[in-house]
């Protein structure tokens, strides 16, 4: 949480007149789902840390922060395997930051950096936004290349899982 903080401290020159909100760890989600030609698995992550910052009741900055080893599908094999194989160790946390947010249409549209297993790529996201009563709801999809994130790809029966994964998001900010 304090490297949420942190960061947004840097990448914002005046936070005096700028309102801060905090993800609600109980009610926000993220997920992934992935397949194999034999079968597909999900897990969830529901101990998520953020911070959003609104100015001029716009969203301008966004931080998250989900570790790795908190995404659970309900099969611990399944998440044991997962643990290892993205080097959960040596790289425990996925954090995304944003560097722009910009209204496209209905929706937002988020860019930033996402650091996941030692990696950082540029994401260009879109994302619905919904407040009522003082809580801001971010939520959206979006996909992730193992490789491009040097993740190496188990296999099952000579053949690797897909290379692509896709995740939702569901944040709540109070």
């Amino acid at each position: 949480m304090r490297l949420l903080a942190f960061i947004l401290l840097l990448t914002s020159s005046n936070l005096i007149s700028q309102e801060i909100k905090k993800v609600d760890s109980e009610r926000s989600s993220i997920s992934y789902t992935g397949k194999h030609f034999l079968h597909k698995w999900s897990a969830v992550n529901k101990n998520i840390s953020g911070l959003i910052q609104i100015e001029d009741e716009s969203i301008s900055n966004i931080g998250i922060v989900a570790k790795v080893s908190d995404f659970k599908s309900g099969n611990s094999s399944l998440d044991s395997n997962s643990f290892r194989v993205l080097d959960a160790l040596q790289f425990p946390n996925v954090i995304f930051k944003s560097t722009s947010v910009s209204k496209e249409k209905e929706q937002i549209l988020i860019e930033g950096v996402m650091n996941f297993h030692g990696i950082e790529k540029d994401f260009k996201i879109l994302a619905e936004v919904i407040k009522l009563d003082g809580v801001t709801k971010l939520f959206g999809k979006f996909s992730v290349s193992l490789t491009e994130f040097l993740v190496e790809r188990p296999s099952l029966l000579t053949r690797k899982i897909d290379d692509k994964i896709n995740l939702e998001f569901d944040l709540y900010f109070n």
